[in-house]
């Protein structure tokens, strides 16, 4: 896993590179540990060779928080939800039919803003010890600088490397979005990176400044940013390469998916 930014959900995703996120520098866990986690899997044809390919948290028992960008362009039959599941191809968990993908309704896919989405789907969740819903924060929930958050998932362990067949877990810090965003401004004047996405108050910044090698990378995308274990924090979205020392690890939208802390509810969860 790598140092990246991710979208807060408080809530992450790809980057403009076109990089899905990953965890680079973890080390295997189980789904026992994160029941929330979501496997989600594409398959072109909607029927025959799936693949994992995104990551999610079981917000219901029939909604998923995943990353706008996964689905950006895909049609929902195309998608699936596995549960219950600490392995890429799914086995021992159980398989979920997609009854629609709720993309932002901000959600601009050049610059990653809003990269959040809710994963509907048609069979309720049973729960157990391998299934259950993940907690979201309020909107006066307090992410100091430094605070230690986890990534989750299946993707590749270094840039270009092998994607995981065993969840992996990997954590990180909360990294100033200040200092964030100035690195990601650099990066901005570097020929062939003018177009990236700014770095905006509703992103987090998420690794080990000035050390990397611990980060999500491509194939996390979607998946949870996570505190105190089950309080997503973060949707991993987008970042420069994987565990970068310099630029930071994916990007987490914190206001898309929000719950106030008077119990509000998640506006993406009122659509539809």
């Amino acid at each position: 896993m790598r140092l990246r930014i991710l979208l807060v959900l408080l809530g992450s995703a790809l980057a403009v590179p076109r990089n899905p996120s990953r965890i680079v520098g973890g080390t295997e866990t189980t789904v026992e540990e994160y029941p929330y986690m979501v496997n989600m899997q594409y398959s072109s044809s909607g029927m025959f060779f799936w693949n994992q390919r995104c990551g999610g948290s079981l917000l219901t028992s029939t909604e998923v928080l995943s990353a706008a960008h996964c689905f950006y362009e895909d049609n929902d039959w195309q998608w699936r939800v596995v549960l219950g599941t600490s392995f890429r191809n799914g086995v021992g968990g159980s398989v979920h039919t997609i009854q629609r993908v709720i993309m932002h309704p901000q959600y601009v896919h050049k610059i990653w803003n809003n990269d959040v989405a809710i994963v509907r789907f048609t069979a309720p969740a049973v729960f157990s010890n391998t299934v259950q819903q993940a907690r979201i924060p309020g909107t006066r929930y307090n992410l100091a600088d430094g605070s230690l958050v986890t990534h989750v998932g299946w993707g590749r362990q270094w840039t270009n490397g092998p994607l995981s067949e065993q969840l992996l877990h990997v954590h990180v810090n909360v990294i100033n979005q200040e200092v964030c965003a100035a690195r990601y401004a650099y990066l901005k004047t570097q020929p062939g990176y003018e177009e990236w996405p700014d770095i905006n108050e509703g992103m987090l910044c998420a690794g080990i400044l000035d050390v990397g090698g611990k980060d999500a990378c491509t194939g996390d995308s979607g998946g949870p940013l996570a505190h105190h274990g089950d309080i997503i924090v973060g949707v991993t979205s987008w970042g420069f390469n994987c565990a970068d020392p310099f630029y930071p690890g994916h990007v987490c939208e914190t206001r898309p998916a929000q719950r106030d802390a008077g119990g509000g509810n998640n506006p993406l969860l009122n659509e539809g």
